[in-house]
């Protein structure tokens, strides 16, 4: 193989334009017609010195040194190839790119791809970057949106041939992303790939917020442009209150004053209705409107489902660990041209569980704190991780406004729940939010529960991320808990107890009544203030822990209907539950 060019590069990629309809026309004798469009092909790049870095079916992958010899051979390509039945479109970009055992990688070669993508057979598009490159007189078609990228395109045209408009992103409102979209591409392939399915209406992503499920519903949405010829629109819900008025907000985003059933009608149409969790009484409305438009898709990104008929939910995670890493450095060096990666960096990540809204907060304090310093400070969150972007969502500008936003959104019977639950460190099961919180099961399943509650609850088997958990607890614990003397069960106990005590629980609790200064130092990860009732815990469980038979002794032999907890017993009878008081 040719040495593959280095530094600045002019790519090349073609496609044979209705490949599928080119077979069935042609039958057996596609194979010989593909094979002589290869032929000519390879010839003309060989000659203006082009180095084929890949070929896959009718597509091909070239890299020139020179963006002249490129456009030329581009060119004397579409001139050999015009009077054949195989229409080829060409898109060329010059850039930089790193080299990789298969060829290249990098932002330049995906732009040079998506240029292409979006041509007609017999048409050359080209960049911004070649065209300045070159002294050929080009036709100026604009400002185009592509797929997966930040910002619009300016292309040209070789030729002053009329073709029919480029598939770019015209018929969309769908906002630009200020940066660009890292990892996430197995669930990016696994959300178009469920829409994509005759049987998938709607989709609703969900997530605690801070997962990111705005960004990956943007990216999906823009993904499928060519899947929705009617166009692709964009709701944003987050500024309303009333649910009322959902639909009309639909309507404003198509830009129509008609009822949007109506003119959505039969239309091959994908709306992404975006923070819908507060909302949630108008899901009967967008049931409606997806039955009495039979061709409209509908992507959603709410806390919470809307439980309609058909709707699929997907659960978005935090990031995988490599993937944070890259959207911390990403962000880090964005404030900070001196940021240095190390291996604390995936630590950071790994303490804030990949979670990319605090992983953005965190990165930019990069500005003024080293990688060290910064997972030093992750002891105490909340104070780290609030600095956020001001042309941010408010609710998004800090992690506590993220779960505050939440919290407002639960009932009281929820909210208060959710305190309780906050005194678990590392996750809880099902059966000790039942009997150590007194959760009711509907509740805990409840269709109105939303926000970290609801993701904390009915996601995972149960287990919230340690970052909501931590956060959560400084700002919502419930001291009644930590209090209780009825224990349904020595084991349950001693799970709650274990858990409370690795708790980090780093902002001092207000003294309750009747609680005594204690001389003795306080337990792990504990402030003097209002110690007490986790000393109780920390020393009940090091009591199971280390004399089981001693604390089979303390409890007097007594069953699973009561326990021992900061020196007192009371037995109730009937369904076990928490006596708070």
């Amino acid at each position: 193989m040719t040495e593959l060019p280095t530094g600045t590069i002019t790519f090349l990629f073609t496609d044979v334009e209705g490949s599928t309809r080119l077979l069935r026309e042609h039958g057996e004798r596609y194979g010989a017609l593909l094979a002589e469009h290869r032929r000519v092909l390879r010839g003309v790049f060989a000659r203006y010195e082009g180095v084929e870095v890949d070929t896959e079916g009718d597509a091909f992958f070239v890299a020139f040194a020179s963006a002249r010899k490129a456009l030329a051979a581009a060119r004397e390509a579409q001139q050999l190839l015009d009077d054949g039945p195989l229409r080829v479109r060409m898109g060329l970009h010059t850039g930089e790119a790193q080299r990789s055992d298969e060829g290249y990688v990098g932002l330049d070669v995906h732009r040079a791809a998506r240029i292409a993508a979006v041509g007609h057979g017999g048409q050359v598009l080209v960049s911004a970057a070649t065209s300045a490159l070159v002294e050929v007189e080009l036709s100026d078609l604009g400002a185009h949106r592509l797929k997966d990228l930040s910002a619009p395109e300016r292309l040209y045209q070789l030729g002053d041939r009329t073709f029919p408009p480029l598939r770019t992103l015209s018929h969309t409102n769908l906002p630009i992303p200020a940066t660009a979209f890292l990892g996430r591409e197995s669930e990016l392939e696994e959300v178009t790939g469920l829409l994509r399915r005759d049987d998938v209406r709607v989709l609703t992503l969900t997530g605690p917020g801070g997962t990111g499920k705005t960004r990956l519903a943007l990216q999906a949405a823009g993904t499928l442009a060519d899947d929705y010829p009617d166009g692709v629109f964009w709701v944003p819900l987050a500024p309303l209150r009333d649910p009322t008025l959902v639909l009309p907000q639909v309507a404003q985003a198509l830009g129509v004053k008609l009822d949007p059933r109506e003119y959505i009608g039969s239309r091959r149409l994908l709306l992404l209705l975006d923070n819908l969790e507060h909302l949630l009484d108008a899901a009967e409305a967008v049931g409606e409107l997806v039955a009495s438009c039979p061709r409209l898709g509908l992507l959603v990104t709410s806390r919470a489902p809307l439980h309609l008929d058909g709707e699929w939910e997907y659960a978005v995670d935090p990031l995988a660990e490599n993937e944070a890493v890259a959207l911390f450095e990403q962000r880090a060096r964005a404030v900070s041209r001196a940021f240095a990666a190390n291996g604390e960096v995936a630590e950071i990540c790994r303490r804030l569980d990949c979670l990319p809204l605090a992983i953005e907060l965190a990165a930019a304090r990069a500005k003024l704190l080293p990688a060290h310093a910064i997972l030093a400070r992750l002891e105490q969150r909340l104070p780290l991780l609030a600095a956020g972007s001001r042309n941010a969502p408010e609710r998004q500008r800090t992690l506590r406004a993220t779960i505050e936003w939440s919290h407002s959104l639960l009932t009281e019977e929820e909210q208060r729940l959710f305190a309780r639950l906050a005194v678990f460190a590392g996750g809880w099961e099902l059966e000790a939010a039942e009997e150590i919180c007194d959760a009711d099961l509907e509740i805990l399943g409840s269709s109105d529960s939303n926000g970290v509650t609801r993701s904390s609850v009915s996601s995972s088997a149960g287990k919230a991320t340690s970052t909501t958990r931590t956060s959560s607890t400084s700002v919502l614990l419930d001291h009644e808990l930590l209090d209780r003397r009825d224990w349904p069960s020595v084991s349950l106990a001693a799970k709650a107890v274990g858990r409370v005590r690795t708790c980090q629980l780093r902002t001092p609790l207000a003294p309750r009544e009747g609680d005594r200064r204690d001389p003795t130092p306080p337990a792990p990860g504990v402030r003097p203030r209002g110690r007490a009732p986790f000393r109780r815990l920390a020393s009940a469980r090091a009591a199971w822990a280390s004399r089981p038979r001693e604390a089979a002794r303390v409890s007097g032999g007594r069953g699973a209907g009561s326990a021992w907890l900061g020196g007192g017993w009371r037995r109730r009878s009937g369904r076990a539950g928490p006596m708070l008081r």
